[in-house]
C-alpha cells in the first residue's frame, strides 16, 4: 500500500510538471500510458494465471525439499540453476517467486533464484546476446555473473542468521 501511495504521489507530481510545460505533453503521456496498459494487461493476467497454476501443480513438499529454508547452500545452488533457466519476463518471474515463497521456499533460495533469473537468463543469452554481442563478450559476462546469485543467496542466509539468530 505504501508503494502504491508513493507511485501515485510521484505520478501526480510529474503530471503537474508535464502539464505546466505543455498540456499537449500531458495528453501525450496519458495516451502513451493507456497504450502500455492495454499492451501489458493481457500479459499480466496470463502471467498471474500461469503462476497460479504452477503454484497448484508443483507440490509444496517438492519445493520445500529442494529449496526450503533448511536446504541451506545446496538449496541456494539449486535455486540459482533453476532461476538462470526460467525463460520469462518479470510478468511471470515475480508471480513465480510469490508462489515459491508460499510453497515453502526459503528466502535465501528465492533471492538466489531471482538474482539468477535477472543476471543469467540463459534464454536471453542464446536469443539476443550471442548473435549481437558475440562469444567473447558473452562468456566473460556469464563467468563474471555466475557466482553472483550464490553470493546474494549466501549473504541473505547470513543476514537471516544474524537477524533471527
Amino acid at each position: 500500500m505504501v508503494a502504491l501511495f508513493i507511485l501515485g504521489a510521484l505520478t501526480l507530481c510529474l503530471g503537474t510538471v508535464a502539464f505546466r510545460r505543455s498540456p499537449f505533453l500531458l495528453s501525450d503521456a496519458l495516451r502513451s500510458a493507456v497504450f502500455r496498459f492495454v499492451e501489458l494487461a493481457p500479459r499480466m493476467v496470463v502471467g498471474l494465471l500461469l503462476a497460479g497454476f504452477v503454484g497448484k501443480l508443483i507440490p509444496s513438499e517438492l519445493v520445500g525439499g529442494l529449496i526450503g529454508p533448511e536446504t541451506g547452500l545446496w538449496g541456494i545452488l539449486i535455486a540459482s540453476l533453476v532461476g538462470g533457466f526460467v525463460p520469462s519476463g518479470p510478468i511471470l518471474a515475480f508471480p513465480i517467486v510469490v508462489v515459491l515463497l508460499a510453497s515453502g521456499a526459503g528466502l535465501p533460495q528465492v533471492v538466489a533464484f531471482i538474482t539468477a533469473w535477472s543476471l543469467l537468463a540463459f534464454h536471453r543469452l542464446i536469443i539476443y546476446e550471442l548473435p549481437i554481442m558475440g562469444w567473447t563478450f558473452c562468456w566473460q559476462r556469464i563467468v563474471a555473473s555466475l557466482p553472483l546469485p550464490l553470493i546474494a543467496g549466501g549473504l541473505t542466509l547470513g543476514l537471516m542468521k544474524i537477524y533471527y539468530g
